[in-house]
């Protein structure tokens, strides 16, 4: 797993509508008459297909509440951005719920405008811490198991999502090892510190059986 923040994501789906049949020109009507038709037509088919965030654009649209205005297709579109964007923002709230103080900001969307002139979510992301606690291996398995979960936590996680977890999952297994080793060699440690404490315990007990030795002093008994 690479170092510093990541992105766990919503995958990107845009519905759109087949742009309507060329208009038909006219050879009774001027030639004005003829462009300006054929400009209609053009501005009408792009209206769904830009996925524009541009504030000015949603401001100047048309009244998003004028749904009656729209034909069965643009109403279909405008309904499947709905389920879209509530999904997308499921998704997003999912990933920080279980990310929780590892998410570096809260989510941010990508916007398609629909035919009411209205935004909608169709993709998604949200920032992660994923870099390693430096010398603490403990540390970081937690982290990676919390990425992990934060990365498998919507009902449909995305490619990206996967991605993220099977690298959280790299992680925690190179960790585990640095705290099998560390473990391995704090026994070892402990074991040569216990035997020095024996082995000094044993020398004093030596000496002191010295000194006894030494003071005791023998005498003749005469009858």
């Amino acid at each position: 797993m690479t170092s510093g923040p990541i992105s766990i994501s919503a995958p990107r789906s845009v519905p759109t509508i087949a742009p309507p049949p060329p208009a038909a020109v006219n050879p009774e009507a001027t030639e004005s008459q003829n462009r300006a038709e054929s400009s209609r037509v053009i501005t009408t088919s792009n209206k769904v297909e830009n996925p524009s965030t541009d504030q000015s654009r949603e401001q100047s649209s048309q009244n998003p509440g004028n749904l009656a205005a729209l034909d069965a297709d643009e109403q279909r579109v405008v309904e499947q951005l709905k389920a879209r964007d509530r999904e997308v923002r499921a998704h997003e709230q999912a990933h920080l719920a279980a990310a929780g103080s590892l998410a570096t900001s809260g989510a941010s969307f990508t916007y398609q405008t629909g035919p009411d002139g209205q935004r909608y979510a169709v993709g998604g992301e949200v920032g992660i811490e994923s870099a390693r606690v430096p010398g603490d291996p403990e540390a970081t398995i937690a982290r990676a198991q919390r990425i992990r979960r934060a990365a498998l936590a919507p009902a449909s996680p995305s490619a990206q999502d996967r991605s993220v977890a099977v690298a959280a999952t790299a992680t925690e297994q190179k960790a585990q090892a640095e705290l099998a080793k560390q473990v391995e060699e704090e026994r070892a440690q402990s074991a040569v510190s216990v035997f020095n404490d024996i082995a000094a315990s044993t020398g004093e007990n030596q000496e002191d059986e010295t000194r006894s030795s030494d003071a005791i002093v023998e005498f003749d008994t005469f009858a």
